[in-house]
């Protein structure tokens, strides 16, 4: 189990450098919160925005957090360590309930134990703001975001 939220940011920024490469923010500041990572694909039919809430142990937290993050997002998740999902899956009527994905998360794992639909973002004010930075990003990807969900 990972000792800091930090430690699981810096694995987790691996992976997903080496899943999509670096078409995503970290910590992207004035939208609604401040997300962890936020993922992008540029795509011909628009823009595909994924957003992820790392925790250690409050999983209640991430899911409130995540869910502030769809105002913006196509799809949000909590990603916890291994322990602490198990946890929260005991209460993955919540994560549906909330259209909130959760990802149990280690350095040489990375697993998808539910995924939401899409959803349209709830806010288009706030869509739009993150949008105009994506489009302005000068950020290529070697694979889409998909890749990810």
């Amino acid at each position: 189990m990972y000792t800091s939220e930090d430690l699981m940011s810096v694995d987790f920024e691996k992976y997903i450098k080496s899943t999509i490469g670096n078409t995503y923010f970290k910590e992207w500041q004035g939208l609604f919160g401040i997300p962890d990572y936020v993922c992008f694909s540029k795509l011909d039919t628009g823009i595909k925005v994924v957003s992820f809430e790392l925790k250690l142990k409050n999983w209640r937290g991430a899911m409130i957090q995540a869910f502030r993050y769809r105002s913006f997002s196509d799809y949000s998740y909590v990603v916890l360590p291994e322990e602490t999902a198990d946890k929260a899956f005991n209460h993955i009527d919540l994560f549906e309930k909330y259209g909130i994905g959760l990802i149990s998360f280690r350095k040489d794992k990375y697993y998808i134990m539910y995924s939401p639909i899409q959803s349209h973002p709830l806010s288009l004010q706030l869509r739009e703001k993150a949008e105009t930075k994506i489009r302005r990003s000068r950020k290529k990807s070697h694979e889409t975001v998909n890749a990810l969900i």
